[in-house]
């Protein structure tokens, strides 16, 4: 793309590439110092393990080649692996500090309500500024192994820690075993020894956490805030260029050359750990009669009529006619529940704005219910009783989808559970992204209700959203006007998530 803009003194000629065209040879240039299905390093590897599938996730690809992870000391070389699925595994992903989550809670806990709007500035700069003082370390980027280790330990330990405590990236060190391109082993001994010794520093950032916001929440530490817009730091050559190359797109858009090279960069091949289970034997079918029985006890349940008649699972792709079995004493049963299935943002804007706030690399835009059999639920079920601390939403449909592999009518799904398990810890990131998710639905959520408030008590919708937005900037320290456009944006996703609820979404 070939753009250009005259003026009275410059002239500007940009020629964009078109990134997704480029030749792998031919993206490097414009990807220095970053890692990609396109670099020679990860096509030596798959040539090294003898596969064509590949999981190489943004942690990865945001990354050099010869990045080493701070826990286990493992180049990317040693670390990628090939699941039993026969998927080269290059994941590094985000590790934070839950202190800092409690932290939050705690803040809103001691929150005041009120229309003291200075208090709300106070408050929020104050919660902003103390982050640093309560979280034992900064979020960093690890290796899934390292991540996987830290999950596995804090499962087994459960009974024990604190429900909010993460291990530090030296504390995951202590307790591992480290082999090139393999799980680690973890030594809950040693692990536990990490957390015995954490466990007084822990105790004493939260009574830190709760004093502060006791004292901030009272009027105390307070700060003077700076009337109007912040300082600008001094101009750039970076900021001119970049502002003449954006006012000569015809449109005065972003190019979005970062999320297309991201895009070639990533790959999400299936990441099974083990190949599909053999099909089992078919069961006993029910007759017309039986199904039709069957069918009409299920009319009291919702989610069966709501399924209707041509409805098949979307993880085992088996009828409503093929989920009908027999129990062990002989009886008819099929039933269909919902799941929440957690659809990624892929809006541009709301993916920039989120990810300023966001702890995992996955940044959910949305969620929905499915409908899926009674032997794909109980996947999700079993695996949580089998390793408590573990959510519904540790497993993901695709993860159900390739558990249940060839699904045979009739009879429940043959699962290899320890599969299932690794799949579940595995899927830490998402959890996180989840609760980043509803994190942000309430705070979308509360901005509408406060302009709601507001013009309750008489103010016209514009200065209510005006003074959100002033609140917003001077607690973030940001520029007024990015306060401004961040409260309209919260209020056109508390728009748009309140009709993703009212169609049921």
């Amino acid at each position: 793309m070939d753009l250009s803009e005259k003026d009275a003194g410059y002239t500007v000629t940009l020629a964009i590439p078109d990134i997704a065209r480029l030749a792998d040879e031919e993206l490097a240039p414009f990807a220095r110092f970053r890692d990609g299905r396109w670099t020679a390093q990860t096509k030596a590897l798959l040539a090294q393990f003898s596969t064509t599938k590949l999981d190489l996730n943004r942690g990865w690809a945001s990354t050099r080649e010869h990045w080493t992870c701070p826990c286990c000391k493992r180049g990317k070389a040693h670390i990628a692996r090939v699941s039993s699925g026969g998927v080269l595994l290059c994941r590094l992903e985000y590790h934070h500090d839950h202190l800092a989550d409690r932290a939050k809670r705690i803040f809103r806990e001691h929150r005041p309500h009120g229309e003291d709007r200075e208090t709300i500035i106070q408050v929020g700069r104050a919660e902003n500024a103390l982050m640093l003082l309560v979280e034992r370390f900064e979020q960093t980027l690890i290796c899934i192994d390292c991540n996987l280790a830290e999950g596995r330990a804090k499962l087994e330990l459960a009974k024990e820690i604190d429900s909010d405590f993460t291990f530090t990236p030296a504390e995951i060190a202590s307790f591992i075993g480290v082999k090139p391109n393999r799980f680690h082993e973890v030594d809950l001994e040693k692990a536990k020894a990490a957390w015995l010794l954490a466990r007084e520093d822990v105790a004493d950032r939260l009574d830190f956490t709760r004093r502060m916001a006791q004292r901030i929440a009272s009027g105390r530490h307070r700060r003077q805030v700076a009337a109007g817009e912040r300082l600008v730091s001094y101009l750039q050559d970076r900021d001119i260029v970049y502002d003449l190359f954006q006012r000569a797109s015809p449109d005065k858009r972003h190019f979005g050359l970062a999320n297309t090279i991201e895009a070639r960069s990533t790959s999400y091949d299936s990441a099974g750990n083990s190949p599909k289970p053999k099909r089992k034997p078919r069961g006993d079918a029910p007759t017309e009669a039986e199904f039709a029985e069957i069918d009409r006890r299920n009319q009291e349940h919702k989610p069966w009529v709501l399924a209707g008649n041509n409805w098949s699972c979307p993880c085992c792709d088996r009828s409503k006619r093929e989920i009908c079995r027999k129990s062990n004493r002989g009886l008819w049963t099929a039933h269909i529940h919902r799941v929440c299935e957690f659809e990624p943002e892929e809006n541009d804007d709301r993916l920039w704005r989120r990810r300023t706030h966001a702890t995992s690399q996955i940044i959910i835009g949305s969620h929905a219910n499915r409908l899926v059999c009674q032997d794909c639920r109980n996947i999700i079920a079993e695996v949580k009783r089998r390793t408590p601390g573990l959510t519904e939403n540790n497993l993901t449909i695709d993860n159900v989808r390739l558990l249940a592999g060839a699904a045979t009518p009739h009879v429940p799904h043959d699962v290899d559970w320890e599969n299932a398990i690794m799949l579940a810890l595995g899927n830490r990131p998402l959890i996180d992204a989840i609760d980043d998710y509803y994190e942000h639905r309430a705070n979308a959520f509360d901005a509408a209700r406060e302009v709601k408030e507001l013009m309750e008590i008489g103010w016209p919708k514009q200065k209510a959203r005006d003074v959100l937005g002033y609140e917003y900037a001077k607690a973030n320290d940001i520029d007024l006007d990015e306060g401004d456009a961040h409260i309209d944006w919260l209020l056109d996703e508390a728009e748009r998530h309140t009709n993703m609820d009212r169609l049921g979404m």
